[in-house]
């Protein structure tokens, strides 16, 4: 398939996915927005008032910047994971029917994933502008969402072709993902005592990009961000090999 055709189908089956997502709901698209702002207000109130002395990461009322900072990513990618995982056996009919490349199935969750993330995004951005608390360096924030997109998508296109084989998988992808997220930077900063216990997680550099294009927080060492751009760059092409030699036999599995 031309790569011409390859963008324009990709370009369709992302408009179909965002269409179908909120299709009968009254407040439409609006609700890719109000989720994750609900889930952020939820966590804030736990680890940034309930919890004694409410103060994580940056303590106080920077808190609430510091938690929206390292969630809005990780829901992204969440996102992305658990509905990559599961594309290609809820897509089983085009598989079967229509020949063309299967991987544009994984690719869909992984885009549209971003493409929320980014409205959140701006509108985190607006509220760091208006409260005058915007220290970032905004050029940061495209690295950040390409290296993200290219490691969640190589993960998912693994993670796909998985479950077509072990259904067990979709169980296990939500038990690694809650143990992940408490094994990122997300909900508080890495103390230097801990810090060999997050150097294996691509997320940890991830998430000090996204804070450093947002809230001005220090930019990760050089080191780590190229061992994320490599493990990205592996997840990718690995992935897409993978999927590649597997779907003759997906087509029959699925």
């Amino acid at each position: 398939m031309a790569v011409g055709s390859s963008a324009y189908l990709a370009y369709q089956l992302i408009r179909r996915d965002l269409s179908a997502r909120f299709t009968g709901s009254a407040l439409g698209f609006a609700w890719g927005i109000l989720q994750p702002l609900g889930l952020i207000a939820l966590y804030w109130f736990i680890f940034g008032i309930m919890l004694p002395g409410g103060k994580l990461g940056q303590g106080g009322g920077g808190y609430v910047y510091f938690l929206i900072s390292g969630l809005l990513p990780w829901l992204g990618f969440n996102e992305a994971i658990v509905r990559g995982t599961t594309s290609i056996v809820e897509n089983a009919q085009i598989v079967k029917r229509l020949p063309f490349r299967s991987e544009l199935l994984v690719f869909v969750p992984s885009a549209t994933a971003v493409v929320f993330e980014v409205v959140s995004l701006a509108l985190f951005l607006v509220l760091l502008v208006a409260t005058g608390k915007f220290d970032g360096l905004l050029w940061i924030l495209p690295i950040a969402i390409v290296l993200q997109f290219a490691l969640q998508f190589g993960l998912s296109l693994v993670l796909a072709v998985a479950y077509v084989i072990f259904r067990d998988v979709f169980q296990i992808v939500g038990f690694g993902l809650s143990v992940l997220f408490f094994m990122s930077p997300i909900l508080f900063d890495v103390r230097s005592d801990f810090a060999p216990f997050f150097r294996w997680n691509p997320l940890t550099p991830l998430m000090g990009l996204y804070r450093a294009g947002t809230i001005g927080g220090p930019l990760p060492s050089w080191g780590s961000i190229v061992y994320l751009s490599v493990f990205a760059l592996l997840a990718t092409t690995l992935g897409m090999s993978l999927f590649r030699r597997a779907q003759p036999a997906l087509i029959d599995a699925v």
